[in-house]
């Protein structure tokens, strides 16, 4: 679950008379990871054929998924399906031909469907232009064609061009009329001699002059013609979904077409990394060293003993060896957000539970309110329905654990409606001042003082600043533990060791002292004490020297034991000590962050919730009208502030885990581990 888990490389060699067999096998088991086989086989070749075959099929394949994405699906397979055919060439023209129609009719469908689209976007632009001046009645197209007066209408960037275009126009002796969008542009009609016109228009080229020009089929006016635009547009999207609605009874011929393509694919990747000699077919690839005995027992059954199995050995820090990381079910739907970043080397620990326990802590803490998390997992459980996605359940969590924090925090929509649901009442019987995790603006609200102001404000400083001790010292270290795992023990030593030291020393208080002002404290009096004052200041100051020191110094004597000039390495010591400072500076106040959106959302719902009091007390006399426009504005508030909260608490969550923390250990250059396997489906060769 920490580390990927090891494999052996293995050679297969077959009779050719067999290769049928053997590929069905291995393909069967679903263990057996193909990678290109050894070049240096005497005689040794790739088969055109099945070059050629493998291209087919993965040409046919990106088509199949064209369709689906055309259609907003995806791709799906199909469960206990079968296939016989003489060859693997035989078995995908066969699929070919079952389908044929199937594929015709979809082909038929989607070229229209991508006709359409293309000239609903055509008009989409033209709408947007034509949006600019749709009050204009004038038929420009008429006034264009006049021989003895240039007209011209378009659009310029720019706020405050009014008197530009005016001095401009005066200057070239025409008419000029500008309208300003407040979208910083301006539209520009103009009138008067066509050589001035051409004059005039190429003085203001700086101002970006764009002409609105109507196609021939359209009205000539830009009132009507943007009418007629909409209704054309309207039309189309009509016709599209039709199109849809036409293909879609067919979706599970497609799911049976695309499962035999998808399935002949993986056979594919066998038959064009397979060696060819005169009498062998030889393999490449590697498998679970738990696998390794099936492997062998899958080829006896198979082929009777007729088959060789050459062991390059058990792997994991080589080069090229593909990564298999063997999760718990609960824990691979967060690998997606550490696959973002980049797949595990065979040689380093495997993030992924970690990244389950701090993403969603940190989301939460950023978004701690239990109505706009339960809106978050509604909304997921409403957007993936009837599928299968890793961020359905990432998200899910996410929205789960925002509701355990507003919980904690004393937010139900706010703490308006978190007073009417008597949320705030249980936290009070329970003997709290405020809630545990409340912000500060909970004792502005509720008119606390200032005491119990700063005391909350410094709670979400000691919490954001405990994580951040947390994940820096924790990525610093397992630096040193992958560096130890890829056999490096120099740069483990000598290069990283160090900055484990450093970073772990200076945020040690944080760490140990629940309280962010009293751990200032303890490194204010490290620092200009000198280590004096107790033992944690002499760690902080200590540690902190030995860190640098040791990474200054020593990192260039392991440069020099590895055969390195000293001085070089010296002074690539020296930079990076200069970059783990900025770092110290830098990533440790990143992680306020925590603190400064959490205290953002609840400064928000505070401004809402004043709003609502604002409109519903408008009057001397409590209006049901007012009241209702009141939560009527409150209920938008918080639909407005779920929404771009959610957004913007998860974007600074993978922030700190790919920029704070990843970078500290994690490489993210591995290649999966994807073993050929057959997708639901049973193929048999009988030649």
């Amino acid at each position: 679950m920490l580390l990927p888990r090891r494999v052996e490389e293995v050679v297969v060699a077959v009779p050719i008379p067999l290769y049928n067999k053997a590929v069905e096998a291995l393909v069967k088991e679903g263990l057996f990871h193909v990678d290109e086989p050894p070049r240096d086989v005497k005689g040794g070749q790739f088969s055109r054929k099945y070059r050629s075959l493998y291209a087919r099929i993965n040409e046919k394949h990106s088509r199949l998924e064209s369709y689906y994405k055309s259609l907003e699906m995806e791709p799906s397979t199909v469960e206990g399906l079968e296939l016989r055919a003489g060859g693997w060439e035989e078995a995908f023209e066969e699929v070919q031909e079952k389908y044929r129609d199937v594929e015709k009719t979809f082909e038929r469908g989607i070229q229209r469907l991508s006709v359409i689209e293309a000239r609903i976007k055509e008009y989409e632009a033209l709408r947007s232009v034509l949006e600019l001046v749709k009050h204009v009645e004038a038929d420009v197209r008429e006034a264009t064609r006049l021989s003895f007066i240039g007209y011209a209408i378009g659009y310029v960037a720019g706020e405050g061009v009014a008197p530009i275009i005016a001095r401009e126009a005066e200057k070239h002796g025409i008419v000029a009329a500008v309208e300003e969008t407040g979208d910083e542009t301006a539209v520009v009609a103009v009138a008067g001699h066509p050589n001035n016109i051409r004059r005039f228009l190429a003085s203001i080229r700086r101002l970006k002059w764009t002409p609105i020009s109507i196609p021939e089929d359209l009205p000539g006016s830009p009132k009507e013609a943007y009418e007629a635009i909409v209704k054309e547009i309207e039309r189309m999207q009509k016709e599209a979904d039709a199109i849809v609605e036409e293909l879609k009874p067919l979706k599970k011929e497609l799911d049976e077409y695309y499962t035999f393509i998808h399935a002949l694919l993986e056979v594919g990747r066998l038959l064009a990394n397979t060696l060819f000699t005169k009498t062998m077919a030889l393999f490449r690839g590697f498998v679970d060293r738990s696998d390794s005995k099936k492997l062998r027992s899958i080829l006896e059954e198979a082929l009777s003993g007729a088959y060789i199995v050459l062991s390059l050995g058990v792997k994991r820090a080589a080069e090229r060896v593909p990564t298999k990381i063997d999760l718990p079910g609960f824990l691979k739907p967060f690998h997606s957000i550490v696959r973002m970043y980049g797949e595990p080397d065979p040689d380093e620990v495997v993030p992924t539970i970690f990244v389950a326990i701090t993403f969603p802590l940190i989301f939460a803490l950023m978004f701690p309110d239990m109505g706009h998390g339960l809106l978050v997992l509604l909304f997921t459980l409403w957007y993936f329905r009837g599928k299968k996605s890793d961020w359905k359940y990432i998200l899910s969590i996410l929205g789960a654990a925002s509701m355990v924090t507003g919980f904690l925090a004393g937010e139900f929509f706010g703490t308006m409606v978190a007073k009417k649901v008597g949320l705030l009442k249980f936290w009070e019987q329970l003997g709290f001042e405020a809630p545990p995790l409340a912000q500060a603006t909970f004792a502005v609200e509720e008119h606390l003082g200032g005491e119990v102001v700063r005391s909350l404000l410094f709670n979400t400083i000691t919490i954001a600043l405990w994580i951040a001790a947390f994940m820096l010292s924790l990525g610093t270290l397992l630096g040193v533990v992958d560096a130890f795992l890829k056999g490096d023990k120099i740069k483990a030593i000598f290069g990283k060791l160090p900055v484990f030291i450093f970073f772990f020393s200076a945020t040690l208080p944080f760490l140990v002292i629940p309280d962010a002002a009293k751990a200032g404290h303890v490194i204010h009096e490290a620092i200009f004490n000198k280590g004096a004052g107790g033992v944690l200041q002499a760690i902080v100051f200590y540690g902190s020297i030995i860190g640098i020191l040791w990474k200054l110094f020593l990192e260039p004597i392991g440069a020099a034991l590895e055969g390195e000039s000293f001085f070089h390495g010296f002074g690539e010591a020296f930079m990076e000590v200069y970059e783990m400072l900025l770092m110290a500076l830098g990533n440790i106040p990143s992680f306020l962050r925590i603190m400064g959106l959490g205290l953002a959302h609840a400064g928000l719902m505070l401004g809402f919730t004043e709003l609502y009091y604002a409109i519903a007390n408008a009057t001397s006399i409590p209006s049901p009208i007012a009241v209702a426009s009141g939560w009527l504005v409150y209920a938008f508030g918080n639909l407005l502030v779920a929404g771009l909260e959610a957004i913007i608490a998860f974007a600074h969550s993978m922030r700190l885990h790919f920029y704070e923390y990843f970078s500290k250990f994690y490489s993210g250059q591995g290649r999966t581990f994807s073993p050929v396997r057959l997708p639901g489906v049973r193929i048999v060769i009988t030649g």
